[in-house]
């Protein structure tokens, strides 16, 4: 992927402005691939870890490159670089295809492998290709969800999950009340 940047820039000044950049390139420009079914992402959440500037201990620890799928008890990421000192993630949250909407990072996982159909089959595609349509859209940003109250972690109310099409997510598992608490403590990017 050529025009792929998932850069931090570890600044503590410039980390939420890379947040701000990526997720606006994914939600905009990008799209997953399985096998012949695309998926818009539709929500994703950042977790970043950077020793004395961004000490965030929600982010899982992990020794990957950045830009590869890692799969985890919480769904799947994108991961940001690791090195001795950062590393963190992209938690894919919501998707949609033609079939609707897909929103929780499991039933994200579910979809997946539901698209890749039999177990006997070895021929499958699967990873990001550029957006059919980058209409300009509308995206928002608010607080993680589902963090626990550790104490002392400062970032657990960040605006670090970023979201777009949300009158759309599918009310078996997002209901209007739920929307309204979401919308009500989001600002637009």
């Amino acid at each position: 992927m050529n025009n792929w940047n998932l850069k931090i820039d570890e600044f503590k000044e410039s980390i939420h402005s890379s947040f701000d950049h990526i997720a606006k390139d994914i939600l905009t420009n990008w799209q997953l691939k399985v096998d012949e079914q695309l998926f818009s992402f539709t929500e994703i959440e950042f977790y970043f870890f950077c020793e004395l500037i961004h000490e965030d201990n929600f982010t899982h620890e992990h020794t990957y490159d950045a830009g590869l799928w890692r799969f985890h008890n919480q769904g799947v990421d994108i991961t940001f670089q690791s090195t001795n000192i950062s590393d963190g993630g992209i938690l894919i949250r919501g998707m949609k295809s033609k079939d609707g909407y897909v929103n929780g990072p499991r039933r994200i996982l579910e979809t997946i492998f539901r698209t890749c159909g039999s177990v006997t089959s070895v021929q499958h595609q699967f990873g990001l290709v550029p957006a059919i349509d980058t209409s300009p859209i509308t995206i928002y940003k608010t607080a993680r969800h589902g963090l626990s109250k550790a104490e002392g972690n400062e970032f657990k109310d960040n605006p670090y999950r970023y979201y777009t099409d949300l009158e759309n997510w599918d009310k078996k598992h997002v209901s209007e009340s739920e929307k309204f608490r979401i919308k009500s403590n989001s600002n637009q990017l």
